[in-house]
C-alpha cells in the first residue's frame, strides 16, 4: 500500500498522464485508443493509480467453411430471422451469485451474466501469460509484442502478447480480479473476453512492488468455426435483468460473429425508468475489427436505477429490435 498526501498523489498523477501519450505514440496500436474505457478507479490513501489495458492483434484467418465473410448469405443462423425482444416492468432480478475474486471463476461470472458457456483454463496459455505480465511487469510497458532484448522476454510470453489482452497498473495492491473487471469496462476487451464459442483461455498474473500485471489469452484455442451453429447472437451485455452494473460511464455491447458481416443500426434510446432519456453516443465502428453495437453513456449512469436500452437495426439485411432493462448499483 502507498501512503500519498494530496499534493503527492497530484504530482503523480500529472507524471503519468504525462508519459501515457509518449508510450502510447510509440506503441503504434490502435486497440491502445480504449485505455480511456477501462473500469475507473477511485483513488484514496492506500489505493495504487489507474491501470492501462490493451486488445490482442486480429485473429490471424478466418475460420474454414461457411463462416467465410463471402459466404455468409448461405450460412443458416439465428440472425436470418427478425429478432424483436421486449422486457416489460417489473424488472425481474435474476438470482446469480457473486463475482468470485480468482480469475478464472470471475471471467466465468461474467459469461454466465452474459448467457454465453463457461470456458476453461490451460496450464500452458496460463505459463505463456504470466512470462508475458512478467515482462510487462519488470519493463513497465504494455505492449503485444515483446522486444526479444530486454530482460524476460520469452517466445512463450509473446504468445501470450500476441493472442490476449494485456494490463498494467502501477503499485502492488492491485488483484487479478482488477484486471478481468477493467477488460469488462472496456468495449473490444469485453468481446474478446465475452466471445462465446471460444472454450479455452490462459492468464497470467504478475507483481513486484512497483507495478502489477495480466495477460490473457483469448485466441491460441477460438473455435470461429462453430459461430455459426451458436443460437445466441447477438451476446448483449449488460445482459437483460442483470443488476449491480457500475454506475459510471459502462458501455453497452452486441457482438455478433467476428467473421461475418457488420450489423446496421437505425436506431438507439437509453433511458432510466421511468421516464429519464440518457444522452448517448452508438457506433458499429468498433475496435480491431469486431462485429458488433457500442452504446456510451455521455455521463455516468445513476446508481440503484433501473436502466432500459433500446436498439434497432439489420443483420445480413433482417431487421431486429431489441429493448431491455438491466440495473445498477451503488455509486
Amino acid at each position: 500500500m502507498f501512503q500519498h498526501s494530496p499534493i503527492a498523489r497530484l504530482g503523480i498523477l500529472a507524471l503519468l498522464m504525462a508519459l501515457l501519450p509518449s508510450a502510447h505514440l510509440l506503441t503504434h496500436k490502435p486497440w491502445f485508443d480504449e485505455r480511456t474505457l477501462a473500469a475507473p478507479v477511485t483513488l484514496s490513501d492506500g489505493e495504487p493509480e489507474s491501470p492501462s489495458t490493451g486488445e490482442p492483434q486480429l485473429p490471424d484467418t478466418p475460420p474454414p467453411g461457411d463462416a467465410l465473410p463471402v459466404q455468409v448469405a448461405d450460412t443458416p443462423s439465428i440472425a436470418d430471422e427478425p429478432l424483436s425482444q421486449r422486457v416489460f416492468l417489473p424488472l425481474i432480478v435474476r438470482p446469480i451469485p457473486p463475482l468470485p475474486d480468482d480469475w478464472l471463476g470471475r471471467v466465468n461470472g461474467y459469461r454466465a451474466r452474459a448467457g454465453v458457456p463457461p470456458v476453461t483454463e490451460d496450464a500452458t496459455l496460463n505459463d505463456n501469460c504470466f512470462q508475458h505480465a512478467r515482462y510487462m511487469a519488470e519493463n513497465d510497458h504494455i505492449t503485444h509484442n515483446q522486444n526479444p532484448s530486454l530482460p524476460y522476454a520469452s517466445p512463450e510470453g509473446q504468445i501470450c502478447a500476441q493472442k490476449g489482452n494485456a494490463w498494467l497498473g502501477w503499485g502492488a495492491a492491485w488483484q487479478p480480479r482488477n484486471a478481468i473487471d477493467s477488460w469488462m469496462g472496456s468495449v473490444g476487451h469485453r468481446l474478446w473476453l465475452l466471445y462465446p464459442t471460444t472454450p479455452t483461455f490462459g492468464f497470467g498474473f504478475y507483481q513486484n512492488s512497483q507495478r502489477s500485471a495480466a495477460g490473457l489469452d483469448v485466441l491460441s484455442r477460438a473455435r470461429f468455426s462453430d459461430d455459426a451453429a451458436y443460437s445466441g447472437w447477438p451476446v448483449r451485455y449488460p445482459a437483460p435483468d442483470q443488476t449491480d452494473i457500475p454506475a459510471t460511464r459502462y458501455p453497452i455491447t452486441l457482438l455478433w460473429p467476428y467473421f461475418d458481416q457488420k450489423p446496421s443500426l437505425t436506431g438507439t434510446a437509453l433511458r432510466v425508468l421511468p421516464e429519464t432519456t440518457l444522452a448517448h453516443t452508438a457506433t458499429t465502428e468498433l475496435s480491431v475489427g469486431h462485429r458488433g453495437i457500442a452504446i456510451t453513456p455521455d455521463q455516468n449512469l445513476p446508481a440503484n436505477a433501473t436502466i432500459e436500452v433500446t436498439v434497432t437495426g439489420t443483420y445480413k439485411g433482417q431487421p431486429f429490435s431489441f429493448t431491455w432493462q438491466f440495473r445498477t448499483g451503488g455509486s
